[in-house]
């Protein structure tokens, strides 16, 4: 056991000299403010500064600046804020609360005891808030310091807290060098708070009674400071990261491209809203997840990734849950020391690649309404007719025979459509083998055939997505193509030949035929459930021998084209055009151009302003015409007419045997309309 002399503590000689040392240093600190009492009431009193020795220059000052201000230095009167204004104070320095309170939160607990506080003011030197245990905050109150109460010099006169606030340093004071008598009852130490760009915030002070003054509080409240300060910048900085963020979050959505970037571990690190509508997927939902989950594992992309291969305006490939994404763009693999780190792809969808495909060669509609020049009865109800059918999404077919201009009532139709925005796509089915047209319209995957492109093709299905598909001379398809292209209407999706997937058809079809399809359906050469899928709008356009009474209006105008073309005046003689009248234009609208181009040529390189007769003569087609008019007959006709009757009824029955009762064929034959035909036929008795 240890005796009671072992446990109890002894005095050694080096305590006593510590406790001496403390002892004496209190007195000199309590000599120290009686002296800074005595030069106070001395300035109080007297306002003079000449025998005041014991109080700093910059508590002089403000004792100065505050006697000057008329400041009673014995009364306190407070000025506060009133409750709304607090609230709004308050408000406006949220982010400074909320980034400070945590760190006088923390050292509130570490004076816990004390005696001592915290408070937090704004720039203009208002209490926002204070910190502390409930006994020390009410004595602050009773002595009317609490939040709302300004503490600026003008109101206080010279303190801690507005001393550094104008030196713009951190300041410490203790009793009576406090300018009002009534916080000489406190020590404080105050440091002011800048915000990063050297703009003052407010002040933090810790306050407690005088006589527990410290050298050390003073250090706390400037580390603290530069705490708040140190915190303030990493916030701008992240909100400034943030909003750098959301710019060019902004700018990639604002596009029309899509974007998909992934890391080294095939982890998608960021989607666009573009990419996500074309790929059907929400951007927020898919990021961090596999990329072979959202773009298939065969998909362009992720094979990018695994070979660092680079794609540049090329067909992308993506597939998911068996259903193939076609896009276009780019795929840029991300390299360092030649690893593959990530892949960044740009690219359009094709719907949403309208502006690209349009600009492609033949890809655009360049006629509408206005250009279609004519001012006759049936050829206005034609017109009127189109214009009707071109904002609705039904399937048209346009009848006409071959030079009557049925792919500008095409582009037309398609330019006042709400899908004119997008790709006019034109085919001539007439001009393409039948072997290859099917590649044509549907498209094939890469190697399908020999001499197949390595990457694979688009068809024209894929290049009119979100626009107009028009198949000229569709009555020259061969019956399987037909049956193929049946196939396609009635479920709004095709496969490229080679292809597993099917594609969206998101394309509007006009059709064009240059023969009759109801004969052709008859005859058995084009299919009738093709015809019905077609021929849901028909839009029959009159040959250039139906519209006499237009020829003149139509020959002026191709007179005053072509004038301005070659750039000096030209017309046609008096008989030139009626030899034109006489000319029944079986190439049409189309021929009768070709002709007055052709004449003003000739006129223009003999310095004439005139066609003339010669002129049109030199035209084969009109030459051949009127020089095998037959004479006319020697034989008088019957009074009853039955001689006529009898031989238009021959020539109309020996026509149809030559055309195997074409009607098409053989009213252009005859240089008369179908229906005049029919007519015709009706009277004598006569069938196909």
């Amino acid at each position: 056991m240890h005796n009671k002399d072992e446990l109890t503590p002894r005095w050694t000689c080096e305590d006593e000299e510590l406790l001496e040392k403390q002892l004496a240093e209190y007195k000199t600190f309590l000599d120290t403010l009686a002296k800074i009492k005595e030069d106070w009431e001395i300035f109080i009193h007297t306002g003079k500064m000449g025998k005041i020795r014991h109080v700093r220059t910059e508590v002089l000052s403000g004792w100065k600046r505050s006697m000057k201000r008329g400041i009673d230095p014995y009364k306190l009167y407070p000025v506060s804020l009133t409750a709304k204004n607090l609230e709004l104070r308050l408000a406006e320095n949220k982010e400074f609360i909320d980034i400070a309170s945590p760190f006088l939160d923390a050292l509130t607990l570490n004076l816990e005891g004390s005696g001592f506080r915290v408070d937090l003011l704004d720039k203009d030197l208002y209490i926002l808030k204070q910190f502390g245990e409930p006994e020390v905050l009410e004595t602050a109150r009773k002595q009317k310091s609490y939040p709302g109460v300004s503490r600026s010099e003008q109101n206080t006169g010279c303190n801690a807290i507005n001393l550094a606030a104008v030196l713009g340093r951190p300041v410490q004071l203790a009793g009576p060098e406090h300018y009002n008598a009534q916080l000489q009852y406190w020590t404080c130490s105050a440091t002011p708070i800048f915000d990063p760009n050297g703009v003052m915030l407010g002040v933090v002070n810790i306050a407690g009674h005088y006589l527990k003054v410290h050298q050390h509080t003073l250090g706390m409240t400037t580390a603290l400071g530069k705490a708040i300060e140190f915190s303030l910048r990493q916030n701008q900085l992240r909100k400034e990261k943030e909003l750098a963020g959301k710019y060019v979050e902004r700018m990639i959505n604002s596009i029309f491209d899509g974007m998909i970037a992934l890391d080294g571990q095939g982890l998608i690190t960021f989607i666009n809203r573009t990419a996500g509508e074309i790929l059907e997927v929400k951007p927020q939902e898919v990021v961090n997840q596999p990329a072979e989950l959202v773009l298939g594992s065969q998909s362009s992309i992720v094979e990018a990734l695994r070979t660092g291969e680079t794609y540049l305006n090329k067909e992308l490939i993506l597939n998911k849950r068996n259903k193939q994404k076609i896009v276009f763009g780019n795929v840029v693999p991300i390299t360092d020391n030649n690893k593959v780190n990530g892949v960044l792809a740009v690219f359009k969808g094709l719907s949403h690649a309208r502006g690209l495909v349009k600009n492609m060669a033949g890809f655009k509609a360049y006629f509408n309404f206005e250009d279609l020049k004519g001012n006759g009865a049936h050829f206005n109800q034609v017109i009127n007719l189109a214009r009707q059918a071109a904002p609705l999404p039904s399937n048209i077919l346009i009848l006409g025979e071959s030079g009557t201009g049925k792919e500008m009532f095409a582009q037309a139709i398609h330019n006042a459509s709400s899908v004119n925005s997008g790709p006019f796509v034109g085919i001539n089915c007439a001009a393409i083998p039948a072997e290859l047209i099917e590649s044509e319209l549907f498209g094939y995957e890469g190697g399908s055939f020999t001499g197949a492109r390595r990457e694979g093709q688009q068809g024209k299905f894929q290049l009119a997505a979100g626009g107009t598909l028009f198949l000229d001379e569709v009555n020259a398809m061969s019956v399987t193509m037909q049956a193929k292209l049946l196939r396609v209407l009635q479920n709004l999706r095709f496969t490229r030949i080679g292809g597993m997937n099917e594609i969206a058809l998101q394309a509007r079809i006009i059709a064009a035929s240059n023969s009759d399809l109801w004969d052709e359906v008859s005859c058995g050469n084009f299919r009738e459930d093709l015809f019905y899928r077609l021929n849901v709008i028909t839009i029959e356009i009159p040959p250039l021998r139906e519209r006499k009474d237009e020829l003149a209006d139509l020959i002026e105008h191709f007179c005053r084209k072509h004038a301005k073309k070659l750039n000096f005046n030209f017309n046609i003689s008096e008989r030139a055009l009626e030899i034109m009248k006489e000319y029944h234009w079986p190439g049409n609208v189309r021929e009768l151009e070709n002709v007055i181009e052709r004449c003003a040529v000739l006129a223009f390189s003999r310095s004439d302003s005139c066609a003339n007769e010669q002129d049109l003569l030199s035209y084969p087609g009109i030459r051949k015409a009127l020089g095998n008019r037959p004479e006319p007959s020697a034989e008088p006709l019957l009074s009853d007419g039955s001689n006529l009757k009898a031989m238009e009824k021959d020539i109309i029955k020996e026509v149809l045997n030559q055309t195997n009762g074409n009607i098409t064929r053989a009213a252009k034959l005859l240089g008369i309309t179908r229906k005049t035909l029919y007519r015709k036929m009706n009277k004598h008795a006569l069938r196909a």
